[in-house]
């Protein structure tokens, strides 16, 4: 029960966060701006070169406008899939996020959330233990990749990402 609580309160939180952290103008905001350049810049390495490799290898997943469970690069999970198979001490984070297109900041958030957690569904039924997978999260339209307002920056947003975790 406190488990389900704290998750409704992170969400409301979140949902608070992106409810006045977003805008309709993308130059509005330089908080938005400092995301879109940090997701262009190469990941920095802090722990080593398993975290390096992790950071080369592992591939952002993608999904079309409205959809959870059908990505639009299939082989990037399967090679994501191989790869961890093949790294079995290997633990991370699963990230869920969704574009700013539609007005609904809560449904993105929960979009984002069912897109991490159908990944990960899908690398614990192809051999992954759960117990690798430190956290699976939806974050919503916050942390963009892109902030013009058209089709292929939106399909640049839609996305979950893998983050390592050193323990």
């Amino acid at each position: 029960m406190s488990h389900r609580i704290a998750s409704i309160a992170a969400m409301t939180l979140l949902a608070s966060v992106a409810v006045f952290g977003q805008s309709k103008s993308p130059s509005a905001s330089p908080n938005l701006a400092f995301w879109v350049d940090y997701w262009s810049r190469p990941q920095v390495v802090l722990f080593g070169p398993e975290e390096e490799a992790f950071n080369q290898k592992m591939e952002a997943i993608l999904f079309p406008w409205n959809d959870h469970d059908e990505p639009s690069n299939p082989d990037a999970l399967e090679g994501n899939v191989r790869w961890l198979n093949d790294h079995p001490n290997v633990r991370f984070y699963i990230d869920g996020y969704a574009s700013t297109r539609g007005d609904d900041i809560i449904y993105n958030l929960n979009l984002s959330q069912r897109r991490a957690y159908w990944v990960k569904q899908v690398l614990v039924s192809r051999g992954i233990a759960e117990s690798r997978i430190k956290v699976t999260a939806g974050w919503g339209q916050l942390y963009p990749v892109c902030l013009e307002l058209n089709d292929e920056c939106w399909g640049k947003n839609r996305l979950v990402r893998f983050k390592y975790s050193p323990d």
